[in-house]
């Protein structure tokens, strides 16, 4: 199973951009957004479907989990389905999470992943690793954005407790595909809508890739192709730690503080 999902869709080249950014990798299908799905099964060699709560919070709308379930019964059996979010709401209770997970129907329940969110306790971040063999990570709360120092120190505590309580559990790691994060934290699998977003920002993201691309005669469409094979390839170069080189890791950078401490 790959360990980096490219979210989707990703346009350009008439499916062709989608294909360099996919094939023979990972692919993350929000149902907010299903509109290349049968291709993402078709290229990808793994795929992960989203639930969606978090585009629809940010709309400000209301999913009806009962067609998202309906929509899932389609591409369950498919072998190259991995995992998917179990619905959940983004700045909701745990009350209210957690009632989302018990009306799971049981039919789903090998490839389902809860998503424990950030604000939310460390406890119920035990009971889900205790009780389910993959969990996803969303940043959320005064923990939403991203790499700020607050954020740092919960995941650190996440990763506490998950190493205390079921340290075999897989742990995705929602809109986390970012190196500076996937290259620091022992996440088994993580997703990001990089390639989806900056391939066709041809000129504001990476423009020198642009003038290099075009440099040697390539088209507009092949400047699209060129630019997705060459972020994606920067991305996977990036590989998690394991648990264990991870605390060896913040032990390291925690000792010499240690000692002047003393």
């Amino acid at each position: 199973m790959s360990r980096h999902f490219h979210g989707t869709p990703v346009w350009g080249g008439a499916g062709k951009v989608l294909k360099v950014a996919i094939r023979d990798s990972g692919a993350f299908v929000s149902y907010a957004r299903p509109d290349q799905i049968k291709q993402c099964f078709t290229y990808a060699n793994s795929v992960g479907l989203d639930c969606g709560a978090f585009s629809a919070w940010k709309r400000g709308l209301v999913i009806d989990w009962t067609k998202y379930y309906q929509f899932l019964s389609a591409w369950y059996g498919h072998d190259k389905l991995k995992f998917f979010c179990i619905p959940d709401v983004i700045e909701g209770g745990e009350e209210d999470n957690d009632l989302l997970i018990k009306q799971l129907p049981t039919v789903f329940r090998d490839k389902a992943a809860p998503v424990w969110h950030l604000h939310e306790s460390i406890d119920r971040l035990k009971r889900l690793a205790s009780a389910w063999e993959r969990v996803c990570l969303g940043s959320s709360g005064q923990y939403a954005a991203i790499r700020t120092k607050h954020w740092h120190v919960r995941m650190h505590e996440a990763f506490v407790a998950i190493r205390d309580e079921n340290p075999r559990i897989h742990v995705h790691g929602l809109r986390m595909l970012d190196g500076r994060v996937f290259g620091n934290y022992p996440l088994t699998t993580a997703d990001s809508t990089n390639l989806a977003c900056n391939v066709p920002k041809t000129e504001v993201k990476y423009p020198e890739l642009t003038s290099q691309l075009r440099a040697i005669g390539c088209n507009e469409e092949e400047v699209l192709a060129g630019r997705c094979a060459i972020l994606r390839k920067t991305i996977e170069m990036v590989h998690p730690p394991t648990l264990a080189e991870y605390f060896e890791r913040y032990q390291a950078k925690r000792s010499p503080q240690m000692c002047l401490e003393f």
